[in-house]
């Protein structure tokens, strides 16, 4: 009897803890299995008629049925923008590699200082860069249009800053004669899908292009 008694016990303890291993299988599937949450609607991207670097016109309209990944930089920049250019950059690279570059994302680096980001300026940066022409453009336009298009339809800061007085006969970067001058500005990177609507701000700074390329293809399903 005692015997019978310790088989059944044995029995039922490797009863259950088959019962929880199967449990932790199929909880540890679960996760795994589990589909990523829908990503925020913030609002409408905002229209724009600008032109690119290669002074070719540029329209919002154009975008439509494409994500875009757009940031915002200045070529005389000593701070935030070398590291923002980089990391779109290697962005543009790794959807290269996911064949998504151009023919379903669209990369868009907005200048905001037009003041001295000329198309011919901006084209010697996209070459630094190794932009694809075809697939990330660098936009400029008027000065008054630009800003607006930056504050009031990216709902994004940017603000030049007073401008240091010049040492006699030196210029910028570019050579040109204009007083030095910074212009202080989000680092952000912006996602829009392809109904034309804001659905994800990074940081720049620490973005994760892993997370950016995964929900780029969560907004493509």
């Amino acid at each position: 009897m005692r015997i019978m008694t310790w088989l059944t016990k044995t029995r039922a303890l490797v009863a259950v803890a088959g019962a929880s291993l199967l449990l932790v299988a199929l909880t540890a599937y679960g996760i795994g299995q589990t589909r990523a949450e829908p990503l925020k609607i913030y609002f409408d991207a905002p229209s724009f008629r600008l032109i690119d670097h290669l002074e070719r016109p540029v329209s919002s309209d154009e975008f439509q049925g494409k994500v875009v990944v757009a940031n915002f930089i200045y070529t005389n920049c000593k701070d935030i923008c070398p590291l923002l250019s980089i990391r779109m950059q290697t962005l543009q690279e790794r959807l290269r590699e996911e064949g998504l570059l151009g023919s379903q994302v669209q990369l868009l680096s907005f200048t905001v200082d037009p003041a001295r980001d000329t198309t011919d300026v901006l084209r010697a940066y996209a070459e630094r860069h190794r932009a694809d022409p075809s697939a990330w453009r660098f936009l400029t336009g008027p000065e008054q249009e630009v800003k607006t298009l930056v504050a009031d339809g990216f709902h994004l800061g940017s603000q030049v800053l007073p401008p240091q007085t010049p040492t006699p006969g030196a210029g910028d970067a570019h050579g040109s004669a204009h007083a030095q001058y910074d212009v202080m500005h989000s680092g952000r990177f912006v996602l829009v899908d392809p109904q034309g609507r804001i659905r994800a701000f990074y940081d720049g700074r620490e973005l994760d292009i892993d997370r950016v390329v995964q929900e780029i293809r969560q907004l493509l399903r």
